[in-house]
């Protein structure tokens, strides 16, 4: 099991080094969304561009902990190319294996 979590480790590890889909998108035509955690000051700013019914685009803007900047990242790369139905399934899935 050790292995696996070093493996974890290393990808969230990844993600805040190198975060995917860091930026802005001009709105519109891009949406944006934004999320703040008053008990730890984390925010997010989430910009899509949906065409043709997909996720064409998205960038992640915002500051925080490790934690929350390699989750956003991740999460951009999962979504990116989905329908927003798919994506909200993604998002479901997410948040049903932690428990929110």
């Amino acid at each position: 099991m050790a292995g696996l979590e070093d493996l974890y480790r290393e990808v969230i590890l990844d993600h805040y080094r190198s975060p995917r889909n860091r930026g802005v998108l001009e709105t519109p035509p891009a949406m944006m969304a934004e999320g703040f955690n008053p008990l730890c000051g984390d925010e997010i700013q989430v910009y899509l561009l949906v065409e043709d019914g997909v996720i064409a685009e998205i960038r992640i803007g915002g500051q925080g902990c490790s934690i929350s900047q390699s989750s956003a990242s991740m999460m951009s790369a999962a979504v990116l190319g989905r329908t927003p139905d798919g994506a909200r399934e993604v998002l479901r899935s997410f948040k049903e294996m932690m428990s929110i």
